[in-house]
């Protein structure tokens, strides 16, 4: 009876952290961060190149800019009056929005590169500067603001606070409406707060 019961209470720690990590998960998909979960232990990180969106957002506006150039100049169309200054817009923006897209990407990819695992009560952070272990007595708090990119895009990033006061990175990410935005950071503050059993409330945005 005493190992029958060992092994119901073993299987229900397995399932415990599982259930606990569902929200954390879809958020993080949602943001399309990298993750991988080990019987409930998340690990955020290693962040990997989304090839459709590489395409749809990248690749094909500057295709279709350049493209459009090249056969302007081969078959020697000239413009006249407002035209030409309409197409040469719409080059423009569709060059810059693939460049603006690159730009968001890679920077996205860097924030969330380095990893972060939330172990039992800890979170290690590893990133070139050496690997961390923080927990309730190390942190002094999780400080998160979210930043107009531009008129369509609010960039989120969310910093842990060491004991010593430095920050270190945690998640970043973007999306179109700035209340969405704060609202995630909020929920992961208060999620990784609860995860290490940090008493602290305070969270700063802007």
């Amino acid at each position: 009876m005493t190992n029958a019961t060992n092994h119901i209470q073993y299987r229900w720690l397995q399932l415990i952290p599982q259930m606990s990590t569902s929200i954390l998960e879809s958020k993080l998909k949602r943001h399309k961060i990298s993750y991988s979960n080990e019987n409930g232990k998340i690990t955020i990180g290693k962040a990997k190149n989304d090839v459709p969106t590489l395409i749809g957002l990248v690749a094909l506006p500057i295709i279709a800019g350049i493209g459009i150039s090249l056969l302007l100049i081969l078959n020697n169309i000239e413009f006249i009056g407002a035209n030409r200054g309409k197409i040469i817009v719409g080059i423009i923006i569709l060059v810059g929005t693939g460049l603006f897209n690159l730009s968001r990407i890679r920077i996205k990819k860097q924030s969330n590169s380095n990893l972060k695992t939330l172990d039992y009560r800890i979170i290690r952070v590893k990133n070139e500067f050496g690997e961390f272990v923080f927990d309730s007595e190390n942190i002094m708090d999780f400080e998160y603001f979210a930043e107009e990119i531009n008129e369509e895009t609010f960039e989120g990033n969310l910093y842990l606070v060491d004991s010593d006061k430095r920050k270190h990175q945690i998640l970043g990410f973007d999306d179109e409406n700035e209340k969405y935005v704060l609202n995630d950071l909020q929920w992961f503050s208060d999620y990784l707060k609860k995860h290490v059993g940090l008493n602290s409330t305070v969270a700063n945005n802007a």
